[in-house]
């Protein structure tokens, strides 16, 4: 299974997507992209540090929008939405899953990710949450 994946960032929900960057910057982030993914109604900003992982800050783009991270912003104003992984080899990742009885659902099918100019999806686990596999 780890053959196939390559960690690639943290994805933050968050309602004030400026404020977030703000508190990274102060950490020694930097702006690395800022996208609006019109597939998932949301603003994607890529931020990454030297030594730090890199991460996804999430926002609606209008307050009416429906987004997938709704029901997480709910009940809080920011909160770490997904752990992202680059995949070379997706069948093959799903079959070692599923050899290891490691649940790996698909929640969200495969789409244009313009932030990270490639196919994305999501899927659910029961190891480590919500997984965005980047297909390389």
């Amino acid at each position: 299974m780890q053959k196939f994946l390559k960690f690639n960032h943290f994805g933050l929900a968050v309602q004030n997507s400026l404020k977030s960057q703000q508190f990274l910057v102060s950490l020694g982030y930097k702006l690395y992209k800022d996208v609006i993914d019109s597939n998932q109604n949301v603003n994607a900003v890529l931020m990454q540090h030297q030594i730090h992982p890199d991460i996804e800050i999430i926002s609606k783009i209008n307050y009416e929008d429906v987004t997938p991270i709704d029901n997480i912003l709910k009940h809080n104003s920011s909160a770490t939405y997904h752990i992202c992984y680059e995949c070379s080899d997706f069948e093959s990742l799903k079959e070692d899953f599923k050899e290891e009885k490691v649940l790996f659902k698909q929640v969200v099918n495969k789409m244009y990710s313009p932030l990270f100019e490639k196919d994305v999806s999501f899927h659910i686990t029961d190891s480590v949450g919500l997984v965005e596999i980047i297909h390389t």
